[in-house]
């Protein structure tokens, strides 16, 4: 009997229907459907729940249930364990969704029969550190953002790649993404579009002051290292996939790398990363 773990987004789900739904399917289909805790009890699905650790783990697969944004988290919790997900669209663009929501249960099916291709999403693990402190293990499936705070300062950064100087910007923040995070926050910011399995990592100003920054790319096997100077001692922002973020002040030294864990993202389309994207962004 597959262990499945259902993770619906709150705000999308609020009442439950789609998880329901999918719940009382994957019952039908002989499989074992897990909850987390919060969610369980919220949904009044109490013999369902485990805890979190458990469900990322032991889980045969993952349903992530709502926009880009929810897999992202579902992603980043996943990773060590390599748990694959297959992604239903409850939100707008969905680039790593698997199906829209009508379709969750076809998709479902093509999972349990075993038709499907399993994408492994290059990650980004990234430390920050001055000389009195230390923060590690950061993970993102998107990209890692340095950004101006509430002051609204412009930020200086010095960019290195590989402990070689690449240049000195001043900008309102820099963003560092994989192929993945290519068509989010990199995108709207006018960095290029990468191929979802490319192994490259994209450095993108965010309304550089200057009109030569363009985004660069480099190797995944490369590491990124920014000296952030704010002036006069404002606030900046370091972010992991616009979920996890810490907020700081004085010089700090972000490095960036591939992580060694990957996210396993579970097709059930036949659609190319081509045909996902003009469809997406024609929108």
């Amino acid at each position: 009997m597959k262990k499945v773990g259902i993770l619906p987004n709150l705000e999308k789900d609020k009442d439950f229907a789609v998880t329901n739904r999918l719940l009382q399917y994957l019952k039908l289909k002989e499989c074992q459907p897990r909850l987390s805790m919060k969610a369980a009890k919220l949904a009044g699905l109490e013999e369902y729940g485990c805890l979190e650790e458990e469900l990322y783990r032991d889980s045969d697969f993952l349903i992530s249930l709502g926009g880009d944004g929810t897999l992202l988290g579902v992603g980043r919790k996943s990773a060590p364990y390599g748990t694959p997900i297959l992604g239903i669209n409850l939100g707008t663009l969905g680039f790593l969704t698997a199906e829209e929501k009508n379709h969750a249960e076809y998709a479902i099916d093509k999972v349990l029969a075993g038709d499907y291709k399993m994408e492994k999403r290059m990650m980004l693990q990234a430390t920050i550190a001055t000389d009195m402190e230390r923060i590690e293990g950061i993970l993102a499936l998107n990209d890692i953002c340095i950004t101006r705070g509430l002051l609204y300062k412009i930020l200086e950064f010095n960019i290195y790649v590989n402990e070689e100087y690449v240049d000195t910007l001043r900008a309102d923040g820099v963003i560092i993404c994989t192929p993945t995070g290519s068509t989010a926050y990199n995108l709207s910011a006018g960095g290029p579009v990468l191929k979802a399995d490319a192994q490259i990592i994209a450095i993108t100003p965010i309304s550089a002051h200057t009109l030569t920054s363009r985004s660069i790319v480099v190797s995944a096997d490369d590491v990124v290292t920014v000296e952030i100077n704010p002036r006069e001692e404002a606030d900046f922002t370091v972010s992991a996939d616009g979920q996890d973020a810490w907020t700081l002040t004085g010089k700090k030294v972000v490095q960036v790398k591939r992580a060694k864990e990957y996210a396993s993202i579970i097709k059930t389309n036949p659609q190319s990363f081509y045909d996902v994207l003009r469809q997406k962004l024609s929108r």
